[in-house]
């Protein structure tokens, strides 16, 4: 049986009024999430502090200052966390 071809979409950010998502082609960069007037950030290449999730870049009041964060976080020198066998996430 021949299976589908992957369905790509165009790099950068998939808009809701509640969740934005930035990715490239391959990969899942961060998003922003609307919730009790403010919007959260996060950085789904490096993990949060207990590296348990994604890093949480803190909330914003608008849209567009929770998406530059993300963007500026992303395209930081930090260097890439790995998981088990090294597996890079980035």
């Amino acid at each position: 049986m021949r299976q589908k071809p992957f369905l790509s979409h165009p790099s950068g950010w998939l808009n809701t009024n509640k969740v934005c998502a930035l990715s490239d082609s391959e990969r899942h960069l961060g998003h922003v999430v609307f919730d009790r007037n403010l919007w959260k950030a996060f950085d789904a290449t490096h993990l949060d502090e207990p590296r348990t999730g994604f890093l949480c870049l803190g909330t914003f009041t608008t849209v567009d200052s929770a998406k530059a964060a993300v963007e500026g976080s992303v395209a930081s020198s930090r260097t890439p966390v790995t998981r088990a066998a090294g597996t890079r996430l980035l």
